[in-house]
């Protein structure tokens, strides 16, 4: 029985060493393909290419440069002709900046565009009433411009002159004792049919009719051209009377005129009769200002026509009376126009503003352009221009029409202290898409518009004569279209933008580098954890198995020992 149980017990131990022997060699196999994946990234890091920062020489260069006065240019190419010319030597492309007027078109995120109270009508409706507001407003404006400037011309002491009853002034004189100006003048004469008389050199006259030159000594032969013909001039004299000279009647006629002056504002109320002077022969008024410059007076004028006014009434064609009445004439029918005009005004003034209308962007508040100022006709002709060179939709131009002449339909606000424009068609589209109170939240984008100076980059390339100071450094340029020779420089730049863009990009693949050593570091820390773990139960086998040799011989010597007892006894 004690035989038999040792037995078993042998065998169970042998069984269990060769078990730990097995599970050993599991165990190295595992440390071996953990060694080979350590030993992978280990090489994977090997073969990491470490970010190099980038050197500013790298980005840096020679350049040419000139200017004109102005502008500032810099020389980007030149290239030697092929076929050297007489005058030019190269293909230079040189660029500069220049403020550009330009116009743009941006989107305002979260607009909300604020519509008034007032009657709801439907779009076309709105449109037109704004455009009809536009119209009556622009004619109002056209209807008071024109009575302003009627009343400006007659406001004005030159329409008043006839120019052309003293002219050909050859001399003149004043007389202090009778405050009288005399000069004399020379006037064309006539033939008694009225034709004016002209004569050649040897005094030979002739008169003028449709163009043509006929004898005057009854023969009415045509000139015949060889030589150019003078007027024939008359002397006359004529004499202005200072007011304070002049009769009862004569002042009563120069007062008369100088009221019809006063009353149309072309002459002050207080006017000073002192300045005037009146020939009773004609009856013409004269200030004392255009008599003193006559050509040959005392004070050295040179004035060889008098501007004269003529006395008389209403009836007389030319009188200062018949002016001014033609002109009050005029100004009371603009007047009628202009009132009218201003009422059709008001009325579509009213109706629009009766209307639910656009009042606020956010908290900027809208106004309608209904006569735009030069400045914002310039501003948004220049946004309509760019956006249909760009090929933008734009709602701009749909509020001018084929003459480029505004209709209506321009909204103005202030954003950050600059003006911007939009329109009906924008403000209603961001109003519709709206929702809740107002239609005030979730609005779409609203389009708006302004113009400002842009620095572009202006690039001309040209044929030019490129000059060198023998050493290969090019000294000056001139281009063939320009005269000017100018003065070349030649600076070391480096291009800024260009190297901050390679220091991000080195920013990056250092991030990504040391990402990666990371994660490599990471997997190679957890295999390290891996393998000692397994290299501790290695080391609890090794153990084991050594516990179990040690008991395999011990059990082994007990069989042994059994079997030589059981030999002796059945042996005898």
């Amino acid at each position: 029985m004690g035989m038999a149980a040792s037995q078993a017990r042998y065998l169970a131990l042998v069984a269990r060493k060769s078990n730990c022997e097995y599970e050993g060699q599991q165990i190295n196999q595992a440390r071996t393909v953990l060694s080979n994946q350590s030993a992978n990234l280990f090489n994977q890091m090997l073969g990491l290419s470490v970010p190099i920062p980038p050197s500013t020489q790298d980005y840096t260069v020679m350049q040419y440069s000139y200017t004109d006065g102005t502008n500032e240019y810099t020389i980007d190419t030149w290239n030697q002709l092929a076929t050297p010319e007489e005058d030019y030597n190269y293909v230079v492309t040189s660029h500069t900046y220049r403020d550009v007027y330009t116009g743009a078109q941006r989107k305002l995120n979260d607009p909300q565009v604020q519509f008034s109270s007032g009657t709801q009508a439907s779009v076309e409706q709105i449109e037109t009433a704004m455009r009809l507001l536009t119209q009556t407003q622009t004619d109002y404006n056209a209807a008071k411009a024109a009575t302003a400037a009627k009343r400006e011309e007659a406001a004005t002491l030159s329409n008043y002159a006839n120019n052309d009853m003293y002219t050909h002034i050859t001399a003149s004189s004043y007389d202090t004792n009778n405050n009288t100006y005399t000069f004399t003048y020379n006037t064309q004469s006539y033939t008694p049919e009225g034709y004016p008389i002209y004569q050649d050199s040897g005094g030979t006259q002739y008169y003028l009719l449709d163009g043509q030159y006929y004898s005057t000594d009854g023969t009415n032969e045509p000139y015949d051209g060889t030589e150019t013909l003078t007027s024939v001039m008359t002397p006359n004299e004529s004499v202005f009377t200072g007011y304070n000279q002049l009769s009862d009647d004569d002042k009563a006629a120069v007062e008369s005129a100088v009221q019809a002056l006063i009353d149309e504002g072309v002459l002050a109320e207080d006017y000073d009769y002192a300045d005037i002077y009146y020939n009773s022969t004609d009856g013409t008024v004269a200030f004392r200002s255009d008599l003193r410059n006559l050509y040959g007076g005392s004070a050295g004028g040179t004035q060889t026509i008098l501007p004269a006014y003529i006395t008389g009434d209403e009836t007389t064609t030319g009188t200062i009376q018949n002016i001014a009445a033609s002109y009050d004439a005029e100004i009371a029918t603009l007047e009628a126009a202009e009132y009218t005009a201003l009422q059709a005004y008001q009325a579509a003034e009213n109706a629009y503003n009766n209307l639910s209308i656009p009042t606020y962007i956010g908290n900027c508040e809208l106004s309608l352009i209904i006569d735009p100022t030069e400045d914002q006709l310039a501003e948004l002709r220049q946004v309509v221009t760019d956006m249909r060179a760009q090929g933008i939709d734009d709602s701009i131009s749909a509020c001018f029409n084929d003459d480029g002449e505004y209709t209506g339909g321009i909204y103005t606000f202030t954003m950050n202290g600059v003006t911007y424009y939009t329109t009906f068609a924008d403000l209603n589209a961001s109003y519709a898409s709206g929702s809740g109170i107002n239609n005030i939240d979730g609005q779409n984008k609203l389009n708006y518009y302004n113009a400002s100076y842009v620095s572009t980059r202006q690039e001309e390339t040209k044929k030019a004569l490129l000059e060198t100071d023998g050493q290969g450094r090019f000294t000056s340029v001139r281009f063939e279209d320009d005269s000017v020779t100018y003065t070349l420089n030649m600076e070391t730049v480096t291009d800024d933008a260009a190297y901050q863009d390679a220091m991000n990009q080195y920013y990056y693949e250092s991030a990504q580098y040391d990402k990666m050593v990371q994660d490599i570091n990471a997997k190679t820390s957890l295999i390290q954890q891996e393998d000692q773990q397994l290299e501790l139960r290695l080391k609890q086998l090794d153990t084991e198995q050594n516990a179990l040799s040690t008991e395999i011989d011990a059990v082994s010597k007990v069989v042994q020992d059994n079997i030589e007892d059981s030999f002796k006894t059945f042996g005898g």
